[in-house]
């Protein structure tokens, strides 16, 4: 597995305990497709999202305004329908509808998964630390 990151990585607020066997499955998922091991990217960045002024009630598509680490697992493979999800919401993607307890236990607050030509990711956003 191939792996990017920045040079400086925030701590996410979460357990290796409770991260970890999220990302099992979702890498047990990718190679279900398909993929090879050596052929995914897990990808690891900071992330800021500011407050949308056009969003009046706070209730945007995205991610609530904060401080993320981001991790991204993509591949060749298709791992289902588009989809997004957050905290205590459903989604109408099929891989985040499995993860919904896993997502939570982890301390995920957001994730998404995206299509692409050949390829396709899951991204999860994990609160910064402190």
């Amino acid at each position: 597995m191939k792996t990017e990151h920045p040079p400086d990585v925030w701590e996410a607020d979460t357990e290796d305990v409770r991260f970890v066997p999220l990302l099992g499955e979702i890498i047990a998922a990718s190679l279900s497709t398909g993929a090879e091991l050596g052929e995914l990217t897990l990808n690891v960045s900071n992330i800021v999202v500011e407050r949308d002024p056009s969003d009046e009630d706070g209730e945007g598509s995205g991610p609530s305004p904060g401080e993320y680490v981001a991790v991204t697992v993509k591949g060749r493979g298709d791992l289902g329908p588009e989809g997004t999800w957050r905290r205590g919401g459903g989604t109408s993607s099929r891989l985040l509808s499995r993860l919904i307890e896993r997502l939570e236990t982890a301390g995920v607050h957001y994730a998404y998964v995206r299509r692409l030509p050949q390829e396709s990711s899951i991204t999860l956003f994990l609160a910064r630390y402190g």
